[in-house]
């Protein structure tokens, strides 16, 4: 037999056993929507940065960063404009 015909089967196989196994494990629930909670927006931030060799912000790059708390988890959530998102402890009072 060929490898590719070898290689081919093997998927093959390896595929049912995935299939036929996969209807004994436990289903996933998520958590209950009216548990909970929602995360508040709490500021926005305008940031803008420039070039290395820039000396003045007249030509630099302006960046908008939305600020959220999770009541859940007790985090604060920043997601700029551009997709990036970052999660930071929020400080106790």
């Amino acid at each position: 037999m060929s490898k590719h015909v070898q290689f081919a089967l093997v998927g093959l196989v390896c595929f049912l056993l995935g299939c036929l196994l996969a209807q004994h494990l436990p289903l996933l629930q998520a958590q209950d929507a009216e548990k909970t909670k929602k995360p508040q927006w709490t500021h926005a931030l305008d940031l803008k940065c420039r070039k290395f060799r820039d000396e003045d912000f007249d030509k630099a790059k302006g960046f908008g960063v939305e600020v959220f708390k999770d009541p859940s988890t007790d985090n604060l959530i920043y997601i700029s404009e551009t997709g990036s998102i970052a999660v930071v402890p929020a400080k106790g009072k």
